[in-house]
């Protein structure tokens, strides 16, 4: 009994640090992608932009900011919406996608003037954010305590993520449910169960407790 408690907590620590070294990895990709697309994005700004070349280059480069716009925007996340009023309207433009609009005047830049730096500026502070995200995450690969809450939580949230990994849902949503306050008590609960069941084990022995436990009822 003992020894299958120890295998449990274990093997529930093993599967938390495998959920971590995942998240470590899709941040990872999400996080090289924004660095890549600032990169080019910058480099457009800089020898394009306003200078009306027309080469093969520039169009190659355009069209790669074009179709990987809405995946950047996407991982932008609510940090690339905004309240807009454009110059001269007498209206406001609520939850405005900042990048997929901004990189679609880039051949058009009378349009448009200091929107071009929003782009930059948003996209180096997501990079800065996910750059905090990854370093907790390699931080709680090494707590045993987070890798055993992150196990149990897998178990709890399994229904959830097997939506997710049929595409029915999307990651944010499947972060957003795993979050829920009843998911983080039921999670709690469990660990605090099988730490007490560990510890009884340990001391006492199973059924010996169950014997004990009778008396008092």
């Amino acid at each position: 009994m003992v020894l299958y408690m120890i295998l449990t907590i274990l093997g529930l620590i093993a599967i938390g640090f495998i959920k971590k070294v995942m998240s470590l990895m899709k941040f990872s990709k999400d996080f090289d992608f924004l660095y890549d697309y600032n990169e080019k994005y910058v480099k457009y700004l800089n020898n394009y932009l306003g200078k009306r070349i027309n080469s093969e280059e520039e169009n190659k480069l355009y069209m790669e900011l074009i179709s990987k716009s809405p995946k950047a925007q996407r991982l932008l996340g609510n940090d690339g919406l905004i309240s807009y009023k454009p110059a001269g309207a007498s209206y406001m433009h609520n939850n405005y996608q900042v990048l997929i609009n901004t990189v679609q005047a880039l051949r058009n830049p009378a349009l448009m003037s200091e929107e071009f730096s929003w782009v930059n500026n948003m996209l180096i502070m997501k990079m800065a954010i996910y750059e905090d995200i990854m370093s907790e995450i390699r931080g709680n690969m090494i707590n045993p305590l987070i890798l055993l809450s992150e196990g149990v939580q897998f178990f709890v949230t399994l229904p959830i993520s097997l939506l997710y990994w049929t595409g029915l849902i999307e990651y944010s949503t499947l972060n957003r449910v795993s979050n829920y306050f009843i998911f983080k008590l039921l999670n709690f609960l469990i660990i605090i169960i099988g730490f007490l069941s560990a510890i009884v084990t340990l001391v006492t022995g199973w059924e010996p407790f169950i014997k004990i436990a009778n008396k008092f009822m």
